[in-house]
């Protein structure tokens, strides 16, 4: 408040101070030229004033933040990420990122109407889309927290690109599946007539069908989050594998051969097993690539 009352103040005083230079050169030179100078500096005021009060606000020009500040938006940004649910953009820059973030905090200032396309409230779909979205994130979140993830045998630009491209685009489509069947539901209230639902039936069953393919395409999600499960188990079968040692020796102790020789067999076997299962769980990560929106 009292920043805006000394630019007010500048400003007239700016204002009268130039008008006054004006008339005096113009009263003692007679000479419009003369006064040139100084109406530009009068332009050049205005054109900074206006754009000064028209700037938007996450464009100007902000102050440091003192460190309890920096603390409290740091939890105020935490509370957001634990209370808000959305699916944002994976284009989307850090700077972004926290500008969406800072636009459900009271008192911030900021906007997120720049980036309404690039984001979708979970909340406001509807409770089908939500299961929808939720077991494909299930899908994802057992993908990120398995032991082959960790371990990094899985392909990278699978988990690490493909699979929040995934999730936006089926956040998205949901989206606009939600804002359809709402639109269907506002068609069919009142008198339906067969004209009516000659225009409604297309568009009800390209609906359905849309349905049904991001019903698909989560299902990939979740058979490809199956596949690295059975990977993991397949590292456990390993790890498990590699104690056969001891059994082959507490074996030799009682003199089983033919226990020996089984437990031999039976691991030389396993190992083309395992390999194949964490291979498999490669490929189907590998085909979420070929996926598109639908």
């Amino acid at each position: 408040m009292a920043k805006g009352c000394l630019y007010a103040l500048l400003t007239v005083a700016s204002t009268a101070t130039i008008l006054v230079t004006c008339l005096a050169a113009y009263l003692v030179t007679g000479s419009a030229g003369a006064v040139l100078v100084p109406v530009v500096g009068l332009l050049g005021v205005c054109a900074f004033l206006v754009a000064r009060d028209t700037m938007p606000r996450d464009m100007a020009p902000r102050r440091a933040l003192t460190a309890e500040e920096a603390r409290r938006l740091a939890r105020e940004r935490d509370h957001v990420r634990r209370t808000v649910d959305f699916v944002a953009d994976p284009d989307l820059t850090e700077e972004q990122r926290l500008t969406i973030i800072d636009s459900f905090i009271p008192g911030r200032g900021a906007s997120r109407a720049p980036y309404r396309d690039r984001l979708v409230l979970v909340p406001e779909l509807s409770p089908s889309a939500r299961a929808l979205l939720e077991r494909a994130r299930a899908a994802v979140m057992a993908v990120y927290t398995s032991r082959v993830m960790r371990r990094r045998l899985l392909d990278g630009l699978a988990n690490e690109v493909l699979l929040p491209r995934q999730i936006w685009e089926i956040a998205t489509l949901l989206r606009l599946q939600t804002d359809l069947h709402e639109e269907q539901e506002r068609a069919m209230r009142g008198v339906v007539t067969p004209e009516l639902m000659a225009v409604l039936e297309p568009q009800q069953e390209a609906l359905r069908r849309s349905v049904a393919s991001v019903t698909a395409r989560v299902e990939r999600l979740e058979r490809y989050a199956r596949r690295v499960q059975e990977a993991d188990a397949a590292l456990r079968a390993r790890e498990a594998l590699d104690n056969n040692d001891k059994y082959r020796d507490l074996l030799a102790r009682t003199d089983d051969t033919e226990g020996m020789r089984d437990l031999e067999a039976r691991g030389a076997a396993l190992e083309e097993t395992l390999a194949e299962s964490v291979r498999v769980a490669i490929d189907a990560g590998r085909t979420l690539s070929l996926d598109r929106p639908s």
